[in-house]
């Protein structure tokens, strides 16, 4: 999958998924204003981190990594969940303290919030537990973060917007609930979120790999572990499958303080770099091309300033 392609499918399962609360939402009939609001919230955020989860998962993983799979979006939805419900809880609480539009829009950037927190969190708790590197996984979270909070206040905005223009040509009641009943105005802020999250996660990349040959052409990968792994294997965070002269284990990138290394495991085919086989850790540089077998990638850094 493309960069584009994942801001695309960000956006797309965003607003499917919160299509999907709202009408799970809409069946939640309690007396309390607050006790309602939390749970369409909660749908809400269950849903758009399901979605967005997904699209991130199977990005970086494939099919075959079914339990690692299921593990990142599980941690990921109970997340967002979470955030859906605190965001509906507490927008409501304080708009129904002081009817302002502000209180209804903070509630729901607090939900984007947590939701592009979410999709980084499994990683971070795998860092933590196997004791490695955790800046990748820490630029992750900041990233869905930013993402996430813009998503939910611009998705907000849209969301008055469109309610205000209903009302108008419908002459529709006017809006007393944080999760009024509009589909549309749902979909706008499931979009705006997973949208912001896909961008801000694509933008604020520092390292990245292109697949130029070989299993899945033209699938471009952002680096955010200390150390990456490339090989046939399923465990392989780059797995390159159908080509046997790629080792199960064939070479390693990995993070340092200097820049990316690129390490060959001893393999019989080697692992080249710009054509030449490397003899131990190697500096990797932007636009630098890597061989393993038949397949080759592509690396790409940040230019970092100054």
């Amino acid at each position: 999958m493309t960069f584009r392609l994942f801001i695309y499918y960000c956006a797309l399962c965003g607003a499917w998924a919160a299509l999907l609360g709202w009408i799970l939402g809409r069946s939640a009939t309690v007396e309390s204003p607050i006790a309602e609001a939390s749970i369409k919230g909660l749908w809400l955020g269950l849903f758009v981190t399901l979605g967005l989860s997904l699209v991130d998962a199977l990005w970086n993983l494939s099919l075959r990594q079914f339990l690692h799979v299921t593990a990142r979006v599980f941690t990921a939805v109970v997340v967002g969940s979470v955030g859906g419900m605190l965001g509906g809880m507490i927008g409501q609480a304080l708009f129904g303290w002081q009817p302002y539009s502000a209180f209804l829009i903070f509630g729901w950037t607090l939900t984007g919030f947590l939701i592009g927190a979410s999709i980084g969190v499994f990683e971070l708790l795998a860092r933590l537990i196997k004791q490695e590197r955790m800046s990748g996984a820490i630029r992750k979270i900041v990233n869905g973060v930013i993402g996430g909070t813009v998503g939910g206040f611009l998705g907000g905005i849209v969301y008055l917007l469109i309610r205000a223009g209903f009302a108008t040509v419908f002459a529709s009641k006017p809006l007393d609930q944080l999760w009024a009943p509009s589909a549309t105005g749902f979909v706008a802020l499931g979009m705006c979120i997973g949208l912001m999250i896909g961008l801000a996660q694509v933008i604020l990349k520092e390292a990245w790999i292109r697949i130029e040959h070989g299993f899945r052409a033209g699938r471009e990968l952002i680096l955010s572990k200390g150390e990456i792994t490339v090989g046939r294997a399923e465990a392989c965070d780059i797995g390159l499958f159908g080509d046997q002269k790629v080792e199960r284990l064939h070479a390693r990138i990995s993070a340092s303080n200097a820049g990316y290394l690129l390490t060959d495991v001893g393999t019989p085919g080697g692992t080249f770099l710009n054509g030449e086989r490397i003899t131990g850790a190697t500096p990797l540089k932007m636009d630098d091309l890597i061989r393993v077998g038949d397949c080759v990638l592509r690396f790409g850094e940040r230019r970092k300033s100054g």
